[in-house]
Parts: C-alpha cells; sequence; structure tokens
C-alpha cells in the first residue's frame, strides 16, 4: 500500500461527507468567514499557530459530523494541551460564532416557526443603507485601464543606408560587407 493512498482514502470520505452535508452547513465549511472568526478567537486566547490549526480542524470534523459538538470542550483539551476553562471558553465562543448562527439558518431553512429572524444590528442596517446610497449616486463602477499612452511627438531618424546597399540585390552577392552590421568581411 502506498503512502498516498491513504490520503486518497480520507480525501474521497470528507468529500462525500460534504455533499451528504445540509447547504447551509456546506457554506459555513467553504465560507472564509468562519476561518476569520477563528483565527480572531486564536488571537484573542493567544493560541500558537499549530494549536490555531488544531482548533480549526477540530471545529471542522464537528462541522462535519465526525466528532459530537458537546465533546469539543474534552477535544480542544487534549489536542491542544490547555487548560480546561480555556477549553470550556474556547468552545462556548464557538458554538455562539459559528454553531448558532448555523442552527438559526437551518431553522430558517426549514420554516421553523420559533425560527428566529435574521439578525442584524441597527449600525449594519444604515452601513447597508449608506453602501447602496453611495453605490446608486456612482453610476456604474468604472473599470480600471491602463490610461492611454501619450502620442508621439518626436521625428524617428533613421540610420543612413549603407552605400553598398544595392536594390534588388541579395546580401550574398555584395563584394563589400564593410559597413553591414549583419555581415563579416569573407576570410
Amino acid at each position: 500500500m502506498d503512502a498516498a493512498n491513504p490520503q486518497e482514502q480520507l480525501n474521497a470520505k470528507l468529500r462525500a461527507r460534504f455533499n451528504e452535508l445540509p447547504k447551509v452547513i456546506q457554506n459555513a465549511v467553504t465560507s472564509a468567514d468562519v476561518e476569520k472568526q477563528l483565527r480572531v478567537l486564536a488571537d484573542t486566547n493567544k493560541l500558537h499557530l499549530d494549536q490555531w490549526q488544531l482548533l480549526e480542524n477540530e471545529v471542522m470534523l464537528t462541522l462535519f459530523g465526525f466528532q459530537p459538538a458537546e465533546e469539543l470542550a474534552a477535544n480542544l483539551r487534549a489536542d491542544l494541551d490547555i487548560s480546561a476553562e480555556l477549553a470550556s471558553s474556547l468552545a462556548a465562543d464557538i458554538s455562539k460564532i459559528v454553531f448558532e448562527p448555523i442552527r438559526a439558518e437551518l431553522e430558517r431553512s426549514l420554516d421553523n416557526p420559533q425560527a428566529a429572524d435574521a439578525q442584524t444590528s441597527a449600525v449594519e442596517e444604515v452601513g447597508r443603507q449608506a453602501i447602496a446610497a453611495e453605490k446608486a449616486a456612482a453610476g456604474p463602477p468604472v473599470a480600471p485601464a491602463t490610461p492611454p499612452q501619450e502620442p508621439n511627438t518626436e521625428k524617428v531618424v533613421r540610420a543612413p543606408v549603407s552605400e553598398s546597399y544595392k536594390a534588388g540585390e541579395t546580401s550574398a552577392a555584395r563584394k563589400s560587407v564593410h559597413d553591414d552590421p549583419y555581415r563579416e568581411p569573407p576570410q
């Protein structure tokens, strides 16, 4: 059995599991927003890069359903080698920033009557309205382009024509090649 085969098997299992997930969870897995939020969480808790990567792996394994969400704190404590308090704090924060929005979106997509409407703060709403007004006032976006080149105003000065050049005569037939820059004189 070659070394690439287990990796290929793992990738195939991950792809198959990803395809089985609801669209909301697929969007969360592929979203850069989740990664960014986990990075901020790792920075605020002063986790090293390798710990952050393990944290992200644990969250992804939980999103894929390979590990139960209830065991996230214990898994974080074991894998990241951190205290129980920090692990439970991280698990609570991850639940709030990753799992709760997914749960709410799943409830909305299933038309659950108790589902909460999408939450946006007043600041976000004002910001969205301001951006929409700016776009409307600005008109169509201007595509970036290379500015046109300035027209040439100088006259091109050509080198003088060789005295040995005669129209219609091949260069191999010329006897005098002393001023031809492309030919060496015969030996």
